[in-house]
């Protein structure tokens, strides 16, 4: 996971993983719940819930300016 404050590592076990499977795999954004943990200077979120997020972005295209 990556924002503008930098990167963090989402732990997800296999048994939440085969419950989200098709959220995981298949949608670019996600809210995820879960425990911060803070390890050897590595920030990772040990996931609890994930939850889709249907957010559309639409491409502006390219602008000349000159």
């Amino acid at each position: 996971m990556e924002d503008e404050t930098g990167i963090a590592n989402i732990i997800v076990r296999p048994q939440l993983f085969e419950r989200y499977r098709m959220e995981l795999v298949n949608y670019p954004f996600l809210l995820i719940e879960g425990a911060l943990q803070h390890q050897d200077n590595v920030i990772s979120v040990k996931a609890r819930r994930v939850e889709p997020l249907n957010i559309k972005i639409e491409s502006t295209g390219s602008h000349d300016f000159h």
